[in-house]
């Protein structure tokens, strides 16, 4: 079966109508009736299979109750979804950055991950989290109490009875950056040994020591779809992000995915290696090349 049209931002402009919808009270039916659309037409557009124009946007929000006020972000997203290459993720949207990465991940077949800096937003826990986003400038505890609440939530993407295959390549830098305490950094390791043992998931160590071949970039996450065209997610490290879906960006990041393959150890020798330092910090007998950064990590 071929990809179907449907770009990463109309499939996500259409679940936040059709979550608005379902807020006013109204069926398919009935809001096909005020819009003079068929029931067809709508279901599409909800779905995110067929482009929707901006006025039509405002036109549909309109007959679901909302202000002016109101429908700026989804107007935002609906002019970003017309340009058909990507767009950016800030906290300005429906639902802010991280809402929206979760939204596509668990619509993904397959997510290859690389992170160098720190580990991985799916594979933290919630003290590792904790550290990370209360070192944020200006951030408040119930905002670190509430970031951290959805952190977690985003890892049940994981084990979902539908979920997809998540490859993680973490450098070890990563690893060795101590987040919090040693006493963190331990179980943080802990977790990620008994995550990487399930069927749906890996985990690779790329070593320091592979030199300037282990340095390729950013973290990025390249995402399939068994029916839509892959993409790429970037974080900025900043609370936003940017989703790629152009042909020839995301041809360029699927093309590191066989470098990192290359000189990232295997999976045993990675499990063997995040549980020798695990017990490191367990000893307070590690290397670290330095302590939290002040950056909320996605």
């Amino acid at each position: 079966m071929g990809k179907s049209y449907s770009s990463a931002a109309y499939r996500e402009l259409g679940g936040l109508l059709r979550e608005a919808r379902k807020r006013a009270g109204l069926s398919s039916t009935e809001l096909s009736y005020r819009l003079d659309w068929l029931v067809s037409y709508l279901s599409r557009v909800e779905s995110g299979n067929r482009p929707v124009s901006t006025p039509d946007v405002i036109h549909y929000l309109v007959q679901c109750g909302l202000k002016v006020k109101e429908m700026r972000p989804y107007v935002e997203l609906s002019k970003m979804a017309e340009r058909r290459q990507g767009y950016y993720l800030s906290d300005a949207k429906i639902n802010g950055p991280l809402q929206s990465l979760i939204f596509h991940e668990s619509l993904a077949r397959s997510s290859i991950i690389y992170e160098q800096q720190v580990v991985n937003g799916l594979l933290q826990t919630p003290d590792y989290a904790r550290s990370i986003i209360g070192a944020g400038a200006g951030v408040t505890e119930e905002e670190v109490v509430g970031a951290v609440h959805t952190r977690l939530d985003r890892r049940r993407i994981l084990t979902t009875p539908n979920a997809g295959r998540f490859a993680f390549y973490i450098h070890e830098q990563a690893l060795r950056l101590r987040i919090g305490t040693d006493k963190i950094m331990h179980e943080q390791l802990l977790h990620l040994v008994l995550v990487a043992a399930a069927d749906n998931i890996t985990v690779q160590i790329v070593p320091s020591d592979a030199g300037e071949r282990s340095v390729l970039g950013g973290a990025f996450n390249v995402m399939t779809f068994e029916n839509h065209n892959p993409m790429v997610y970037l974080d900025n490290y900043h609370g936003g992000g940017l989703i790629l879906e152009d042909p020839d960006y995301v041809r360029n990041y699927r093309d590191l995915v066989p470098k990192l393959a290359e000189v990232a150890l295997d999976k045993g020798q990675s499990r063997e290696f995040m549980a020798n330092l695990a017990d490191e910090y367990d000893r307070g007998s590690h290397h670290v090349v330095g302590d939290v950064v002040a950056k909320e990590q996605l």
